[in-house]
């Protein structure tokens, strides 16, 4: 799982320094805020390998019938998650649980005791991998790995999920994500998105957004490829620290309003102004075409 440290509370104390905002020299707070979390990292990383060793895991597998099932649920703590849809009737979950700790013992002891839940209710599949003990949480020595297939005809879609990669492929509907700590990546698929990151990057690619879209990270990049923007009313990209790069078809109509750092606001219009596009940066540059 790819590891990412939360810099915002450094950003903020290095911003609220500067006497006025026009003060503030991006390249310098993006190329700190890079430096920090690429250390940080390397020492995660080492320790992750020292630990290693001593980890032990368990994978189980679960089918859940869900021809009426118009709605999935996923809540976790740590670790990836990957969803897909299938041509099939059925919900496929396939769990890996992974437990790094002292002694090997201890490891298979906490991978044996972790519970969890898998169940279809009031027309919902919800799959629930919290870790309630927090200190599991803290020390960030347990995770779970969560692959899931579902069918087409499940229409919504919501993840809540503290740390890791959530990697959503050829999946319609409304997807609405929340991450505190990692990326978001959707690929080929329609629908209206609700993507919501605290530090990780945000991006879609080959994408036909519908209704509202709305992408918001506090401390990371965003990048979407757009096939399609036809059927969306409106899509606002907003960040805190990062760039923000969007691409849209040569025929698509709409009004965007660019706000990017340490420049003036900008209108483009194009076509009918069908969809309302809003971007905005606090730190960081716009690429919008």
């Amino acid at each position: 799982m790819k590891k990412i440290i939360c810099v915002s509370v450094v950003l903020m104390f290095l911003l609220s320094g500067c006497s006025s905002f026009s003060e503030v020299d991006e390249n310098k707070v993006k190329d700190i805020s890079d430096k920090i979390t690429q250390t940080i990292i390397d020492s995660v990383e080492k320790e992750i390998d020292v630990a290693e060793k001593n980890s032990a895991e368990r994978r189980e597998s679960h089918k859940i019938e869900a021809s009426e099932t118009g709605k999935l649920e996923i809540e976790s703590s740590v670790g990836d998650i990957y969803l897909t849809t299938h041509d099939s009737t059925e919900v496929t979950i396939d769990i890996k649980i992974t437990a790094r700790a002292d002694s090997k013992e201890k490891s298979q002891e906490l991978v044996d005791s972790f519970n969890y839940s898998v169940e279809e209710k009031w027309n919902t599949v919800k799959i629930d991998t919290k870790l309630d003990d927090v200190n599991l949480l803290s020390n960030n020595n347990m995770q779970t790995e969560l692959t899931i297939n579902i069918p087409k005809n499940i229409e919504i879609t919501v993840i809540s999920l503290n740390v890791g990669e959530i990697i959503i492929n050829n999946t319609n509907g409304h997807i609405e994500v929340t991450n505190n700590v990692g990326d978001i990546k959707i690929s080929n698929s329609d629908g209206s998105f609700n993507l919501k990151s605290d530090v990780g990057e945000i991006t879609l690619n080959s994408c036909r957004p519908s209704s509202n879209t709305e992408l918001k990270t506090n401390t990371g990049d965003i990048k979407a490829s757009f096939s399609n923007i036809s059927g969306a009313q409106t899509i606002k990209a907003e960040t805190g620290v990062g760039d923000i790069e969007i691409s849209t078809p040569d025929d698509s109509s709409y009004e965007a309003e660019i706000n990017e750092f340490m420049k003036d606001k900008t209108v483009i219009f194009k076509g009918n102004q069908d969809t309302k596009i809003e971007l905005k940066t606090g730190v960081g540059d716009i690429n919008f075409k």
